[in-house]
């Protein structure tokens, strides 16, 4: 049982790492009431660190998602 939540744990972090990487946008563009588009780049540090934070929190949910459901099929035993 352990063994099943730590390795959802670490690739859970993993796979939503690389997501993050892939598809989260550094540039983040608006455009104001008179069609002005003003752009805001994020600097590297805290673009990953933002990523990190979000992969920790994916991570943590998935763990808890997993126990809920080894627990759930214990009870079925």
């Amino acid at each position: 049982m352990e063994k099943i939540i730590v390795k959802t744990g670490i690739y859970s972090f993993i796979v939503s790492f690389f997501l993050l990487v892939a598809f989260m946008k550094r540039i983040e563009c608006t455009t104001d009431f008179e069609g002005m588009t003003s752009s805001v780049l994020t600097p590297f540090p805290e673009f990953f660190f933002t990523i990190f934070r979000y992969s920790v929190i994916t991570s943590i949910i998935a763990v808890l998602i997993a126990i809920a459901y080894l627990f759930s099929m214990k009870k079925n035993e």
